[in-house]
């Protein structure tokens, strides 16, 4: 399949999680992909579409146009795209936890199928009467992971991200009850992927800061840790269920104390936290590796989208 995918390639100066987890999957599934960088893409969009001819255009949209000042031109062009019904158009919308009415919304219609990562969102696009919407999941590619076993880890407990407000909030929690944290913030997604891997507990905090309301909402740690062969501890979100069963492929908590008596209990049974941790890769391996989620994926797309 020709699969022109838009989307940013770079994120805060660094190659950011699409290439690595969207484009690079797509190729070793042998489709044939052209990436139109909505960052630095010096390139026509039309003139693109008209020259590769995709079956489908593949986009992750920002509404940023900070980060991506390529989108806004890109996406008249998909909105052409759309109404000739020529090509099948598709977008992920990642964010709508808290984007929903300020974003989501406001392109929908540009595409003819669309995604949702939050299951709660499925029944408000058919409301507004946008019927082919789809429920997926983030994924992660397995290629790029160290391979380290759980013994040989030698980092207990960690978290990788920026430093939002309810986050150093935690942190500074985590400190007071004698629990030590190993933080890397603005790292290459090398970097990241390495303290994944060598940590025994990986951390995921769920609350978008952005939000008035401090939502939750599903995050790409939930599929980057377990794929590290690491024991995944995350902040509940509603429908985590769906990609994990609780208590046996990853650990949930609700409240602060809540964390530190989980973690302390893992801590104190490492046998329990590897067989967890086995688990929780396992699961992943089976459903959420990025070439695994992609064909099953662009098989819904396809079909959806006829």
């Amino acid at each position: 399949m020709k699969v022109l995918l838009t989307l940013n390639k770079t994120y805060r100066g660094e190659i950011d999680g699409g290439y690595w987890n969207i484009y690079r999957p797509l190729q070793s599934l042998g489709h044939d992909v052209y990436l139109y960088d909505t960052v630095k893409s010096t390139e026509d969009f039309k003139k693109v579409v008209e020259t590769f001819k995709p079956d489908l255009i593949y986009c992750c949209m920002t509404g940023n146009e900070v980060i991506a000042p390529r989108e806004a031109s890109a996406l008249r062009q998909i909105q052409a795209e759309t109404r000739r019904g020529r090509t099948i158009t598709y977008n992920a919308f990642l964010d709508d936890a808290w984007r929903f009415d300020s974003f989501s919304s406001k392109i929908v219609e540009n595409f003819r199928v669309y995604s949702t990562t939050e299951a709660g969102y499925l029944e408000r696009y058919k409301e507004l009467g946008y019927g082919n919407i789809l429920l997926f999941g983030l994924h992660s590619n397995l290629e790029l992971y160290p391979k380290i076993a759980y013994k040989e880890k030698d980092i207990g407990l960690s978290f990788v991200g920026h430093l939002t407000e309810s986050r150093a909030r935690f942190l500074e929690y985590l400190q007071a009850q004698d629990l030590t944290v190993v933080r890397a913030q603005g790292v290459t997604h090398e970097k990241m992927l390495e303290v994944y891997a060598r940590s025994q507990i990986g951390i995921n905090l769920s609350i978008n800061d952005n939000h008035p309301l401090k939502k939750t909402q599903i995050k790409q740690r939930l599929f980057e840790i377990p794929a590290a062969g690491s024991l995944l501890i995350t902040e509940y979100h509603q429908g985590i269920e769906r990609y994990y069963e609780i208590d046996k492929e990853i650990v949930v908590f609700k409240t602060n104390n809540e964390f530190v008596e989980k973690v302390k209990a893992l801590q104190s049974r490492p046998k329990l936290a590897e067989r967890i941790a086995a688990n929780g890769l396992a699961r992943f391996r089976a459903e959420h590796d990025s070439k695994i989620a992609l064909k099953k994926q662009l098989e819904e797309i396809i079909n959806v989208g006829k």
